[in-house]
């Protein structure tokens, strides 16, 4: 038995090759909100990154490229948690390379922070701070020389 397959080749609309370097990265969005990304795949062109946070064809982003720093991109297909975009200012042969030979410095979880909540003193319970330190040193000096006033003031008075 023989079956035909028929198969349509498109021409590739990619200007350069991809490679794969599956990094960790910080993206911003139009709002400048910290995201933590995965850059899976990266040319002189664009990137395919994969989040956790849905984006929108056509959207304004702003990447973290290691080695070379922030980029400014725009989203160009969008597929699940996986997008691909394309750089506003591709990268030169040189940043290419400076990024494939980049480590990335940190990985972690960005929140947003809680400008509502008081600054924490990370101090033990039982540890005084630096001002209450002082003043105990000053009253224990004061203290010291009590004894010594009074006898001076005790010679006086019998002179």
């Amino acid at each position: 038995m023989q079956t035909n397959i028929a198969a349509k080749l498109y021409p590739s609309q990619r200007s350069a090759d991809r490679i794969v370097v599956n990094r960790s990265s910080t993206m911003r969005d139009r709002a400048g909100a910290p995201i933590d990304v995965v850059i899976e795949d990266i040319s002189g062109a664009g990137c395919r990154i994969r989040s956790a946070e849905a984006v929108g064809v056509d959207d304004d982003i702003r990447i973290g490229i290691a080695g070379i720093g922030i980029r400014s991109a725009r989203v160009i297909w969008n597929e699940g948690d996986a997008f691909g975009c394309a750089f506003d200012a591709p990268l030169s042969a040189a940043e290419l390379a400076t990024t494939l030979e980049a480590v990335t410095l940190l990985h972690g979880a960005f929140d947003k922070p809680d400008i509502a909540a008081p600054a924490q003193d990370n101090r033990p319970a039982n540890e005084l701070g630096p001002r209450s330190k002082l003043l105990i040193i000053i009253g224990a000096a004061a203290i010291a020389w009590l004894p010594f006033l009074a006898a001076a003031k005790l010679i006086r008075a019998l002179i």
